[in-house]
C-alpha cells in the first residue's frame, strides 16, 4: 500500500536520509519542506503521517503543530528533535503528537518503525471501510427498521445531519430508539473513527455528575483518591450522547453551557482549561417546552442543544411497521439462539400485534416476541404466546356475539365481518360479500383515501385492505 509522508526539516540532508529509509518499505509519496509554513499550506495534499522537526527558523515546530491540529486533528504528527527535552516532549504530547523521537543512532529505524505501524492501522481502516461500504443499505441506520412514511421522514433528517456538527436533539417517547438514531448519527458521520461516548444523565447521582462529566483531580473532594478524566475529554474529537437531558438540574446546565459554547473545560478541583472538540447529541422523552415555561430548563442550553430536532413518532403511528419490526426481531432472536425452536406468528398473532397500542413502543415488542418464543408450546406462536394486557388494545369491537361466518371465508375476513356485525340491519339482511364490499367503500372514503387508516378503522391489515379492494374492483 502506497502512503504518502511529509518530512518538515530545514536540514535537507536529514530529510533525504529519513526519505531514503522511507522508501526502502514501499513505494512511497515523499514530501520535503524546510518550513512550518510551507507543509501547513500544503495540508490539502492529504498526507498519512507527518515528520515535524522541532526547530526551525520562523515557525518553530511547536506553533506548526498547533496549527496541524486545528485544522487536520486526523493527521498523525511525529515530533524530532535533535535534544531530548523532556519539557519540549510532554508539550508536543499536549498538543497531539503522535510520538517524540530524538535524533541519534537509531533515530531512523524508530521512524521506519513508526511509519509501518501507521500504515497498517491505515491499511485496516481502509478495509473496515470497505466492508462497511458494501453493508445492505438498511444498516446505514444501525439495525433500525421501518417503512412507514414516518419513519422515511426520519431516516431523511438523519442524513441531513451527517452535512456539519449541528447539535442534534432526539425527542420521543421512552423505547422509541433515541439511542439507534444517535449511533446512526456518529456511526455514519466524519467522525465515524473517534469515540462514541454514552451518558444516561438520569442515572448518575446529582453529586457526581459534574464529575462525569468533566473528570476531576486527585484529591479535589472526599474520595478523589486519583485523576479521573471525565467522558467529555473521553469524546475529544469524537461524539458524545447525553441520555435523558431533561433530568439535569440548573447548576449543572449552566457549567454544561459554558463548555458548549467554549468548547474547554476544568476538572474539579483542577486549575487547567482543557480544549475539547465534541459533537454533541442529546435526548429526552420530556416535555422541553414545559420545562422552559416552568423555569426547569434553561433557554439559552435549549438554544444551544436543540439546533437540529429529530423527533420520533411511537410505535402506534408508525403504520404497518409493527409487523416488519416483529419479524425482525423473530429472527434476530433465533439467530442468537440457534437452540430455541423456529416459530412464526400465527395470523391471529400478527392481528393481536396491530391491534395492541404499544405503551413501551419499540422496546416492548422486542421483548414481547422474545417472551412468545420462549414460552410458546404450540406449532406456531399464538395469541395467548404474547401475553398483551387487553387494557392496551386499539381496536376493541362494541360486538358481543360471534362474528358471521361463511364457507370459503378466511380467518381475516372473518375478523374484518366481527367488526363490522354491529351495524348490520337485521332486517334487512344482504349477502356478506355485500356487506364487505360497502364497508370498504365506506371506510376508504371516510378516511379519505388513506390506506393506513382505513385498516385500522377496520381492524384488518393493509394487505387485507388491498386485496379485498381488488377483488371488489375498488379504485385507489
Amino acid at each position: 500500500m502506497q502512503l504518502h509522508f511529509f518530512i518538515v526539516d530545514d536540514d535537507p540532508d536529514y530529510a533525504e536520509l529519513v526519505r531514503y529509509q522511507l522508501r526502502k518499505s514501499g513505494k512511497h509519496r515523499i514530501d520535503h519542506y524546510e518550513t512550518g509554513e510551507k507543509a501547513i499550506a500544503a495540508l490539502e495534499e492529504q498526507p498519512d503521517l507527518i515528520f515535524l522537526d522541532v526547530v526551525m527558523p520562523g515557525q518553530g515546530g511547536l506553533e506548526t503543530l498547533r496549527k496541524i491540529k486545528e485544522s487536520r486533528p486526523e493527521i498523525p504528527v511525529v515530533m524530532i528533535s535533535a535534544q531530548s527535552v523532556v519539557n519540549v516532549a510532554l508539550e508536543a504530547i499536549k498538543l497531539g503528537a503522535f510520538d517524540y523521537v530524538t535524533k541519534g543512532h537509531d533515530d531512523i529505524v524508530k521512524l521506519r518503525t513508526i511509519a509501518g505501524n501507521v500504515g497498517e492501522t491505515i491499511r485496516l481502516k481502509r478495509h473496515v471501510q470497505s466492508l462497511q461500504d458494501q453493508l445492505p443499505s438498511p444498516r446505514t441506520f444501525q439495525g433500525m427498521v421501518g417503512h412507514s412514511a414516518e419513519m422515511a421522514r426520519v431516516f431523511t433528517l438523519i442524513k441531513k445531519t451527517l452535512r456539519g456538527d449541528l447539535t442534534v436533539a432526539i425527542m420521543g417517547e421512552s423505547g422509541t430508539g433515541k439511542e439507534l438514531v444517535a449511533q446512526a448519527i456518529h456511526y455514519n458521520s466524519s467522525r465515524r473513527h473517534q469515540p462514541y461516548v454514552l451518558v444516561n444523565c438520569a442515572a448518575i447521582p446529582s453529586e457526581l455528575i459534574e464529575s462525569e462529566f468533566f473528570g476531576h483531580e486527585k484529591g479535589s473532594f472526599t474520595g478523589a483518591h486519583a485523576r479521573k478524566i471525565g467522558k467529555f475529554e473521553q469524546a475529544d474529537t469524537g461524539t458524545i450522547f447525553l441520555d435523558e437531558i431533561g433530568e439535569l438540574d440548573l447548576s449543572l446546565q449552566a457549567k454544561l453551557l459554558r463548555v458548549l459554547q467554549n468548547q474547554e473545560l476544568q476538572r474539579v478541583g483542577g486549575a487547567d482549561t482543557i480544549r475539547i472538540d465534541v459533537r454533541v447529541i442529546c435526548a429526552t422523552n420530556r416535555d422541553i417546552d414545559k420545562m422552559l415555561d416552568e423555569g426547569l430548563f434553561r433557554e439559552d442550553l435549549y438554544y444551544r442543544l436543540f439546533q437540529f430536532p429529530v423527533e420520533l413518532p411511537p410505535l402506534r403511528k408508525r403504520g404497518n411497521d409493527v409487523e416488519s419490526l416483529a419479524e425482525h426481531f423473530r429472527k434476530r432472536f433465533l439467530e442468537a439462539h440457534p437452540d430455541i425452536e423456529n416459530k412464526k406468528l400465527s395470523r391471529s398473532a400478527s392481528i393481536a400485534l396491530e391491534s395492541y397500542s404499544w405503551p413501551g413502543n419499540v422496546r416492548e415488542l422486542k421483548s414481547t416476541i422474545e417472551r412468545a418464543l420462549l414460552i410458546s408450546d404450540t406449532p406456531e406462536i399464538i395469541v395467548e404466546d404474547l401475553m398483551l394486557p387487553a387494557r392496551h388494545n386499539k381496536k376493541r369491537t362494541t360486538s358481543t356475539g360471534p362474528a358471521p361466518e361463511a364457507a370459503g371465508t378466511s380467518d381475516t375476513d372473518n375478523q374484518l365481518v366481527h367488526n363490522l356485525s354491529a351495524a348490520i340491519d337485521p332486517d334487512s339482511i344482504i349477502s356478506l360479500e355485500d356487506v364487505k364490499k360497502l364497508a370498504i367503500e365506506q371506510a376508504y372514503k371516510a378516511c379519505n383515501g388513506n390506506i393506513n387508516k382505513t385498516a385500522e378503522k377496520l381492524g384488518v391489515t393493509r394487505s387485507t385492505v388491498y386485496r379485498l379492494m381488488r377483488k371488489y374492483g375498488i379504485e385507489d
